[in-house]
């Protein structure tokens, strides 16, 4: 009976559980890239909120003149690039300043 009830430990094929410390690098990637967007555009003068919901996908809601827009940063193993709720891509996360110029220009013109 004991025998039957393989432990993650005992089997190779039983993935360990992940505990809640550890996190997927890129998640971290992906929070990282929208901190860097984030910065850029709080300097420009745009409210902002970085939310992780129970889906675990990091979005950075931006608010200014009653419009808001939510950007999500896609990606997996070194290639992130920025992404509407919408589903437009915006660019890849290495030019974030053209990209939150881009973001401040749909805020303000209320563009999708």
């Amino acid at each position: 009976m004991a025998a039957a009830a393989a432990s993650s430990a005992t089997d190779p094929n039983i993935p360990a559980p992940r505990s809640h410390g550890q996190r997927d690098p890129d998640q971290r990637a992906r929070e990282a890239g929208l901190n860097r967007l984030r910065g850029t555009l709080v300097a420009l003068g745009v409210r902002t909120r970085l939310t992780r919901p129970r889906s675990g996908i990091w979005r950075l809601r931006l608010h200014r003149n009653g419009w808001h827009e939510t950007v999500m940063c896609a990606g997996s193993e070194g290639t992130y690039a920025y992404v509407t709720a919408h589903g437009r891509l915006l660019g890849p996360t290495s030019d974030v300043h053209s990209i939150a110029r881009l973001l401040v220009w749909m805020l303000d013109h209320r563009q999708r």
